[in-house]
């Protein structure tokens, strides 16, 4: 029989008990019964390169004066890849309204100019960290997140020629995941959570996931496309081909089956977009679709 002492190493170190549960895709977290921590464990895809990230990234982001989790301990063995943060508290902001929509965005930009800033080593990839030897191009970067099937895919060329027109912007800090759930207000106070994405590469990375977010989680909320204010998102910098990648990757990561709903003319028509709004309503026609043919949020 395992000890408790092996099986939760966190224990050890003074930290919980904690509480049941909440499953996520790509993560288990737990809240510590008293309220002061977060257990998270990482499971799915790179999970241990998932945790080094997050860990690294929490304690360089709060050097740029982000308000961030502090890491109380982090770990790989027999539990599993693992971290816990302090736990920080405040209402995570909403896209349920127009209002709250807007005050959202006007996070994302206060938050984005803290982690925008160019740095002289940033390279594109995955962290923060510097990378030694031949760095990737941004959009080399982007296309090697994709599993091997998509370089199969009859949209495959269309997008590979598409986004080179990135390979030219600033190389910056990304969060990589500035949804609104990761976003949390605390009075005049804004906390910043959930960095396992973290990157470098040009901004727009983390704008167009924003757009994106806003999209498809208030069409899976039965909001009609037409009512989706993609106006608002006009306030963030635009790259269609950035915009096609990004639906992409979400479709690469649902069931088998869900990339073929997806055609070449919906890609060629995102990445040769070249004004905002009207990218965001045909993301918005294309997305509305797919969840019609039934794929999952």
């Amino acid at each position: 029989m395992r000890s408790t002492k092996t099986a939760e190493p966190w224990v050890g170190q003074g930290l919980g008990p904690f509480g049941a549960a909440v499953l996520k895709p790509y993560s288990r977290t737990r809240f510590a019964t008293d309220g002061s921590a977060l257990l998270k464990v990482y499971v799915g895809i790179d999970p241990e390169g998932r945790r080094r990230r997050e860990a690294t990234t929490v304690q360089r982001a709060a050097l740029r004066g982000i308000s961030v989790p502090t890491v109380l301990a982090t770990g790989c063995g027999e539990a599993g890849s693992w971290t816990v943060f302090r736990a920080v508290h405040g209402t995570p902001c909403s896209v349920a309204t127009r209002r709250a929509t807007e005050d959202y965005i006007g996070h994302v930009v206060a938050v984005s100019g803290m982690l925008h800033r160019p740095t002289a080593d940033a390279t594109p990839g995955p962290g923060w960290a510097a990378r030694t030897g031949s760095p990737a191009s941004a959009s080399q970067f982007l296309l090697d997140q994709f599993s091997a099937r998509c370089r199969w895919m009859p949209w495959w060329a269309a997008l590979r020629e598409a986004l080179p027109t990135i390979d030219d912007h600033p190389t910056v800090h990304l969060h990589g995941d500035l949804k609104p759930e990761h976003l949390l207000v605390d009075g005049d106070r804004l906390h910043v959570v959930d960095w396992e994405a973290s990157a470098c590469g040009p901004a727009v990375l983390d704008y167009t996931d924003v757009v994106f977010h806003l999209v498809r989680d208030l069409l899976y909320e039965d909001i009609a496309p037409a009512r989706i204010p993609v106006d608002l998102a006009d306030r963030l910098p635009f790259c269609g081909p950035v915009l096609a990648w990004r639906l992409l990757l979400w479709l690469d990561r649902r069931r088998t089956q869900d990339i073929d709903f997806v055609t070449t003319p919906d890609i060629v028509r995102l990445t040769a977009e070249g004004q905002a709004v009207s990218a965001y309503k045909s993301l918005a026609a294309i997305v509305a679709h797919l969840r019609a043919a039934g794929v999952p949020r």
